[in-house]
């Protein structure tokens, strides 16, 4: 199972690479995002239902931010990968924009990008002959985000 975490979270920073820095490659970075310790839970941020405004330089790393910037972020990545589901071995969205989970839309794009990307590099490499598997997002996963 790390196996498959672990190859989920390479093929995310390759995508997240492959992004121009305008596009915030330091939301997309999940497993540097779940890397990070909070001072204190978000468990009722991430899981009320208060808009999350995410307001980052473009250039903005998540090893810089603030606490507060970094909570927003997690909160924002906790509510998303709740509507993300592993269907015939691609990440599905079930939601389009960010006000349906109460999150700045960026945010939301930028994850919605990320996982595309991921797909895409999964197909390439799977038509390539190598047997990629993609986890599925777990709760188990996704509370990571909450410490």
């Amino acid at each position: 199972m790390r196996i498959l975490y672990s190859l989920f979270i390479s093929l995310l920073l390759i995508s997240a690479c492959q992004s121009p820095k305008k596009e915030g490659v330091a939301i997309i970075n999940l497993a540097a995002l779940a890397a990070l310790p909070l001072d204190t839970p978000i468990d009722q941020l991430a899981k009320d239902g208060e808009f999350i405004e995410v307001n980052l330089p473009a250039e903005a790393r998540i090893d810089q931010l603030s606490q507060k910037d970094l909570s927003l972020l997690k909160a924002a990545a906790y509510r998303f990968y709740g509507h993300v589901k592993l269907v015939n071995n691609r990440y599905q969205v079930d939601i389009k924009e960010g006000r349906e989970i109460n999150v700045e839309d960026d945010v939301v794009q930028a994850y919605i990008k990320a996982l595309g990307e991921t797909n895409n590099l999964a197909d390439s490499l799977q038509r390539e002959g190598q047997d990629i598997k993609l986890p599925e997002i777990t709760d188990a996963y996704r509370n990571t985000l909450l410490k």
